[in-house]
């Protein structure tokens, strides 16, 4: 979502307009390591609102499947237009198309390599015992590769 956050600012910075930043997303593929969670998900099916087509961007790829939080088939299905996310009497949402598998296995190691770090910036997660604990062990057991 941060990438999101600053193409949105620079996009508005140049006084585009709501629906011209919709026009734009329309454009744009988002990569990422792990499946996004379900409020990522549910953020970029709000996106879709600006704008009067199918899909509000268009695609999104991820390597490693979500099975604590994924908002893209692991847990929710947010992605899917048929999808409902807001109240009844809400704008209907837009999906957007979501494919994941790529890279899968590395995508898992990837992950477990950073959290086995930590955040050298942060001192609560840089202790001995890697990447703030049991929890973040947790969390990454229920990563898995998509097949």
């Amino acid at each position: 979502m941060e990438a999101i956050d600053v193409l949105l600012e620079h996009w508005q910075k140049n006084g585009l307009s709501r629906i011209q930043v919709a026009e734009k997303f329309l454009k744009c593929s988002l990569y990422v390591t792990c499946e996004p969670c379900i409020m990522c998900a549910g953020s970029l099916s709000i996106l879709g609102m600006l704008i009067e087509s199918e899909y509000m961007m268009k695609e999104v790829y991820y390597g490693c499947a979500n099975d604590k939080f994924g908002g893209c088939g692991s847990i929710l299905s947010l992605h899917s237009s048929s999808s409902k996310l807001l109240s009844s009497g809400a704008p209907e949402v837009k999906g957007f198309k979501c494919t994941g598998g790529i890279m899968a296995t590395e995508a898992v190691s990837l992950l477990q390599r950073f959290y086995e770090q930590g955040n050298p910036n942060d001192p609560k997660t840089s202790q001995a015992t890697g990447a703030g604990g049991i929890a973040l062990r947790v969390y990454m057991d229920r990563l898995t590769p998509v097949e």
